[in-house]
């Protein structure tokens, strides 16, 4: 970890601690889908487990009752974390959040208290420059423009499993678990490897910080939509529990939306939602040894109805299953070196049924598993004015699917190195951060990331960083290994295990401007350009299955873009933020912009607190304008071009906390809180951006 940096505010992180022993037995059905087209259920798979021996030591007890001591850090007026706290994304490496080279943003927990948002695509889809794109698959991510598959999705530094369609389900990670968020923005690829290219959110859990924290929460919410209401249910709870050197957080949640039709037609927009989650994390620090564990597992149910061009309808049910398993150990000597160890592994199951009315023509029954194992070795040591950091990284994945010709299988080793050099100080600051990774993939060969940056503070108000950098994604097991056939239609699709891995060329420049502690301002641009982009290609028609479809590396495209943003606190309960995104996409392929992205995008929120009397309001509003679709209406194989209506989102939200009115002193870490609400009030949306119609809710939270 690097020491605070001389003449500004940085501390050391507060270290938490436990040990954690973790007995996992799982059961698979292989043939969960048995009697499913009389039904339309499944039954989820079945996981015991058992936590047991949870130890209470006594070593080290002095050093976590000095953090529990130390006096709370200056609050950050821009994003409501302590300067002093540290970050990790950015540079792999524990960071003081003011000293980070590279654009990080953040979403603390405070944040995501007052934002009334249910899960990380609710929380994400207000910040400048993010697009979140819903499916039936789920709720997906767009970074600088980019499709959901380039940018990588990590949870406490971990690879999130279970692509569907190219993009990470956000909809699967609710809050009850998310300490807070780090978005990084720009090439991340040579300290992550593959699917960096747009940028990094690393979805940070919960830990305890207390001797004793309770937490509770449900939320009731109703749909405004034509026929039969639409409702929603979410429960959370949390416990967690800290003495000396130990700590241990347990979290549960359960969550229920129906489904959900615009006017027009029996297939559903949006899909209902049954899950449930539970999750625990523990840490131990033992003299200069932290070590640290987590379980999370999830079973999640979605379904709906479809129906085709034809007129034919479906009745769609998916159901997902997700365990992650992640062992860390970390060793710091407090002089400068810093040696850690972290093993997880990930099981992402997809059950899925698209059952014909009527008829067994067009019927679809899937079993996809996936199995992710990850281990990295890491040292960070401080040399003068250098902060090194050396690494190896190896990735195992297998993927069994009907719908491949074989089980996919990788390997993935990656050692990776960056050298952090501080060349000025003091009043005037200039950092260069240079680093390289090298991929070695049994499926596609070797990659080689490289990436520079520089910031330069000229005055302690200005802040400006340049990063420019090499990045890659490796293609998927549907494009390598991919055997479909669709007989009713026409067509079959093969995969092409000779694609070779798309490349990137990121640029992204920022500037931070604080002309008084009230205001902060920002600006941004960056440029990603991709090249051997996996693209569908026509092959020679088949004469029993008709025309065959495969992939190349054959496309070219690239993304643009300008970001601002102002962050204004005129008093201390009152906080305003507002922010511009400009968007310039090409496909230079099709000589054409690439779909569904809107080339302007406006945000704007006003944040109320105001602890004297408890009460608490926010407004959040987003504007997308200049999306355009291609289609082809007529069949002629000619597409043309639609540009799509402007999308208004508007969120209301008030609450009131009881504790804080009554009981001041007591209402830093004790409070009984109501709140209600009204989300997308404007009752936005359409076929290529789907939203929950117009809905209210109420939801009450108790928290020790």
């Amino acid at each position: 970890m690097r020491p605070p940096r001389r003449g500004r505010r940085g501390h050391g992180p507060a270290t938490c601690s436990i040990r954690l022993r973790v007995t996992l037995i799982l059961w698979l059905d292989r043939n969960p889908l048995n009697s499913a087209k009389q039904t339309h259920r499944d039954v989820p798979l079945r996981l015991a487990i058992a936590l047991w021996a949870v130890g209470l030591v006594a070593p080290g007890a002095a050093r976590g009752q000095a953090a529990e001591d130390a006096p709370a850090l200056e609050s950050n007026v821009d994003d409501d974390l302590a300067l002093g706290d540290v970050v990790v994304t950015g540079t792999r490496s524990e960071t003081p959040l003011a000293d980070s080279p590279a654009r990080v943003e953040v979403i603390s927990r405070e944040q995501i208290d007052r934002s009334g948002a249910r899960d990380v695509a609710e929380l994400l889809e207000e910040q400048i420059g993010i697009v979140i794109t819903r499916s039936f698959r789920g709720d997906a991510i767009q970074l600088g423009g980019l499709d959901p598959e380039y940018t990588l999705i990590l949870v406490d530094g971990d690879r999130a499993p279970g692509r569907l369609g190219g993009g990470i389900d956000l909809g699967r990670y609710t809050i009850e678990n998310v300490e807070r968020i780090e978005v990084l923005r720009g090439p991340g690829s040579a300290l992550y490897g593959s699917d960096a290219i747009g940028g990094v959110v690393n979805i940070l859990t919960r830990r305890a910080t207390r001797p004793l924290e309770l937490e509770a929460n449900v939320q009731g919410g109703l749909t405004e939509q034509s026929g039969t209401p639409s409702a929603m249910l979410d429960v959370g709870a949390l416990g967690a529990l800290r003495e000396g050197p130990t700590s241990l957080r347990v979290t549960g949640g359960y969550h229920l939306t129906d489904a959900f039709r615009r006017p027009g037609g029996v297939a559903t927009s949006g899909s209902a939602r049954d899950q449930w989650e539970l999750g625990a994390r523990g840490t131990l620090d033992v003299d200069d040894v932290v070590l640290d564990g987590r379980v999370d597992y999830l079973v999640r149910r979605h379904s709906g109805v479809d129906q085709n061009a034809t007129g034919a309808i479906f009745d769609r049910v998916q159901l997902g299953e997700q365990l992650q398993v992640g062992l860390g150990a970390r060793y710091d000597n407090r002089r400068g070196t810093r040696m850690s160890a972290r093993a997880s592994y990930s099981l992402f199951r997809e059950q899925y049924l698209n059952d014909q009315r009527g008829s067994q023509a067009l019927d679809d029954v899937q079993d996809n598993r996936e199995h992710l194992g990850q281990l990295t070795l890491q040292l960070d040591q401080r040399i003068g004015d250098h902060q090194l950091t050396v690494g190896y990284e190896q990735l195992a994945q297998l993927l069994e699917s009907q719908r491949l010709t074989q089980d996919g299988q990788r390997v993935r080793i990656a050692p990776f190195v960056q050298d952090e050099w501080a060349l000025l100080d003091d009043d005037v600051r200039l950092d260069v951060i240079a680093g390289a990774r090298f991929d070695a993939d049994s499926q596609f060969g070797t990659a080689l990331s490289p990436r520079v940056g520089v910031r330069f503070d000229p005055v302690p108000q200005l802040v400006m960083r340049a990063t420019y950098g090499m990045g890659f994604r490796a293609p998927s097991f549907q494009e390598l290994l991919l055997r479909f056939e669709n007989p009713s239609v026409g067509y079959v699709v093969n995969g092409n295990p000779n694609l070779g891995p798309e490349r990137s060329h990121g640029l992204d420049v920022s500037v931070e401007w604080t002309p008084i502690r009230e205001v902060v301002l920002t600006a941004a641009f960056y440029r990603n350009d991709l090249e051997g982009m996996i693209a569908t290609v026509t092959l020679s028609d088949d004469p029993i299955h008709g025309t065959r479809f495969s992939y190349a590396n054959l496309a070219r495209a690239y993304t643009q873009g300008i970001e601002a943003r102002a962050a204004i606190t005129p008093i201390r309960a009152l906080r305003l933020l507002a922010g511009y995104a400009l968007l310039d996409t090409r496909d230079e392929a099709a000589n054409r912009p690439l779909e569904n992205r809107p080339a302007h995008r406006i945000t704007a929120s006003a944040q109320l607190a105001h602890h004297e009397t408890g009460v608490g309001a926010s407004a959040r509003f987003a504007l997308s304008m200049d999306r355009v679709v291609f289609t082809d209406p007529d069949g002629d194989g000619t597409e043309s071009a639609q540009w799509l209506g402007a999308i208004a989102q508007l969120d209301l939200r008030v609450s009131w906390a009881f504790l804080e009115r009554l009981v001041p002193e007591r209402a830093r870490h004790q409070d009984l809180e109501v709140s209600a609400g009204a989300d997308n009030v404007l009752d936005a949306g359409d076929a290529y951006l789907v939203l929950r119609p117009r809905t209210y809710w109420l939801a009450l939270r108790g928290r020790y």
